[in-house]
């Protein structure tokens, strides 16, 4: 038997799909030619329309956002932190002596671009010269910042350059010899801001700060870096104390860290802190407020570089706060106790317990400050921990305003505080004084001008 395959014919094509096959190809090009005569339209709409139509067609596509009832109001409050912008310049000229200087002339001037989202571009610069132990001397501070203002992850970014710039004796905990030298990257981040009439809500806010000094200062440098965030941050503005913000913190977290890579090889160290839950500005009466909150501490010092530094020394406790604002007629003041950690040099640490106080006075032409404050100091380092100390200070600041932006200015200050030391040495303390006195001018001005307030 002979089997014989063949393929088998071809089925002719016959008129009906040959007309399919010409029709679809049409049916293609047709829709083609309509999107490109759309794309002309919209070219030719937008190149030589009416700029009032143009307006008038976004004005109404905007008004559809806002009347919808759930995206109206957030599209509402987003476009209205854009509007209400300002710049404001100013300048201020001064003269003066105190118990270090017994003569010198400061100059300064900034100039701020402003919205309510943020502070879209900054500038300021100040310097100072002077005679100071029989020989000349100059201090100088460059800040500049900007703004990148997005509806959502705002970013906003200052950087400040200081020479030779001399520290008050108020610094919390540990004061540093002479004057100091470095640069300073602050960063404010927030992934969403709304801001109502009586509400204000940030989401994600994050501000760092790094603090760079170098070897001027009494011999350390190192890397200050604070980290602070929080999911929710929420503002009832105007609830506060005189009109100022209630502010509820929730899941607050804060880290201190102290680098001492250019100092003592890789000897450094670190602060976390946990606040489930803070509160400001809540009133016991209409003229006393009281705000505070806890959380857990975990503070460790180390030793080397790298991913694994050995620990030196370590403590969990808990970190807590209590203040108490009060506001009668021309005086406002408040009193604060806390416990709280700081880091510092060569792998150390500070828990610090401490009562402080202010007292604000505010006249017409006179406005006078009293700040106080008393700790208790405890170092922990490696090997023996030292006796804890007790520090004190305070200050005086007096203002006298003439009138025509000439102003009087007075301080005085004095602070028995521990000083930055290494490990090694003995903990110390030093009490040290300062007074200064001058003469000041002060312009400004803010474009366009802060409106008026009907009376």
């Amino acid at each position: 038997m002979l089997l014989v395959v063949a393929p088998a014919p071809a089925r002719a094509q016959t008129p009906l799909d040959e007309a399919e096959r010409v029709l679809d190809v049409a049916a293609e090009h047709v829709e083609e030619a309509r999107r490109l005569r759309e794309i002309l339209q919209l070219a030719r709409w937008l190149a030589y329309s009416d700029p009032q139509q143009l307006q008038w067609e976004l004005a109404t596509v905007y008004g559809q956002f806002v009347n919808d009832p759930v995206i109206g109001p957030l599209v509402s409050n987003l476009a209205a932190q854009y509007r209400g912008g300002y710049v404001r310049v100013d300048l201020d000229a001064g003269a003066g002596v105190d118990a270090a200087v017994p003569a010198s002339a400061s100059a300064a001037a900034s100039a701020v671009w402003e919205i309510p989202l943020c502070r879209i571009l900054g500038a300021r610069a100040a310097g100072l010269g002077g005679w100071e132990d029989g020989s000349a001397i100059g201090s100088y501070v460059l800040t500049g910042s900007a703004c990148l203002p997005l509806p959502a992850n705002t970013i906003q970014f200052a950087y400040t350059r200081r020479g030779n710039v001399r520290t008050s004796l108020l610094a919390v905990p540990v004061v540093l010899d002479d004057r100091r030298t470095g640069d300073l990257y602050d960063f404010d981040i927030r992934f969403y801001r709304y801001r109502g009439e009586r509400h204000q809500l940030d989401a994600m806010p994050t501000r760092i700060q790094i603090d760079v000094s170098r070897d001027e200062d009494g011999g350390f440098g190192a890397i200050w870096s604070t980290v602070d965030s929080a999911p929710v941050e929420w503002r009832r503005r105007g609830k506060g104390l005189a009109g100022a913000d209630q502010l509820f913190r929730f899941f607050a977290v804060s880290l201190r860290y102290q680098d001492d890579d250019a100092a003592v090889g890789g000897r450094d160290a670190g602060v976390v802190t946990i606040w489930p839950l803070t509160l400001d500005g809540i009133h016991v009466t209409p003229d006393v407020t009281v705000g505070g909150g806890g959380g857990w501490v975990t503070a460790r010092g180390t030793d080397g570089v790298g991913d694994m530094p050995a620990e030196v020394v370590e403590e969990v406790g808990a970190a807590s706060y209590l203040q108490l604002d009060w506001a009668l007629g021309p005086v406002r003041g408040n009193v604060r106790l806390a416990r709280d950690y700081y880091p510092t040099y060569d792998a150390q640490f500070v828990i610090d317990d401490r009562i402080s106080s202010r007292i604000d006075y505010t006249r017409t032409h006179l406005a006078a400050a009293l700040t106080a404050f008393a700790a208790r100091d405890q170092v922990r380092r490696e090997g023996a921990t030292p006796e804890a100390e007790v520090v004190s200070g305070g200050a005086v600041d007096l203002a006298y305003a003439f009138g025509h932006g000439f102003h009087a200015l007075a301080r005085v200050e004095a602070a028995h505080a521990l000083v930055a030391t290494t490990a090694a040495d003995p903990v110390l303390t030093r009490f040290d004084v300062r007074a200064s006195a001058g003469i000041a001018y002060h312009w400004d001005r803010r474009f366009p001008p802060r409106p008026a307030v009907s009376r």
